[in-house]
């Protein structure tokens, strides 16, 4: 779902999310794992410094990030090195941490940090069956306090 193919719903969703893996988990699991969970402690989302500037977004801030499936919540990271018009972030998270009191995240509802939640399974590739978790319109915005 690119911006050009769908110019109307750009100009609601004017990113592109995309995904990435965390290195200190396998897939969906061990969040759980203390030693772990103190390398990645909470679900994230990625976006460039200069357009969360713009957006009203802090470092380490809660934002909603939402598609025309859905939303989820996520905390904001900076950094200087992603296009500004994308955004990217993880699968995998819904284990809690008990060991260092991190909460789990529900990964049916737009309370919980589960990036399936935002893309269409109706969208699948015909030979892959792989759905666009690569390139799907989105928008963020700041958890109002």
């Amino acid at each position: 779902m690119s911006p050009q193919s769908q110019p109307e719903l750009a100009k609601k969703y004017p990113f592109i999310l995309t995904n990435f893996k965390l290195l200190a988990y396998c897939h969906g699991q061990h969040r759980a794992i203390p030693s772990l969970r103190k390398i990645v402690p909470d679900p994230y989302v990625v976006i460039n410094r200069d357009k969360a500037q713009e957006l009203g977004i802090g470092e380490g801030e809660w934002v909603i990030l939402e598609t025309p499936e859905g939303s989820i919540r996520l905390k904001a990271k900076l950094q200087e090195g992603i296009a500004p018009g994308v955004v990217s972030t993880q699968h995998g998270w819904w284990q809690g941490c008990a060991a260092l009191g991190l909460p789990a995240y529900n990964p049916f509802d737009e309370t919980g940090a589960n990036v399936n939640l935002l893309v269409a399974n109706e969208l699948r590739d015909p030979v892959t069956g792989c759905v666009p978790h690569k390139s799907y319109l989105c928008t963020i915005r700041k958890i109002a306090p």
